[in-house]
């Protein structure tokens, strides 16, 4: 596969997890993120596919009250998956 130079910021508590599945698995960084990438967006693909129609649904009516609402409740799911990492907040 084709791979692109592109910074990708990850946390520091994570890099060496992510050192440790490159030697475990023989695998490039790369690599590695790619398969967690596509593990997600199989995970989350139903979840995904509702927001695209619903974006589109909002898109094609012109609707920017409700495209404002889909990407509120998108950002809103982000901050609580984030918020779900921090121990004072479990």
């Amino acid at each position: 596969m084709v791979t692109k130079s592109k910074p990708v910021r990850i946390f520091a508590a994570d890099d060496r997890a992510l050192e440790a599945l490159t030697r475990l698995r023989g695998q490039s960084r790369a690599g590695v993120i790619h398969e967690a990438l596509s593990d997600y967006v199989r995970a989350h693909r139903d979840e995904l596919s509702q927001l695209y129609t619903e974006t589109q649904q909002a898109l094609a009516a012109g609707d920017v009250d409700q495209l404002a609402r889909v990407s509120a409740g998108a950002r809103r799911s982000e901050v609580d998956a984030i918020m779900a990492t921090i121990p004072a907040y479990q």
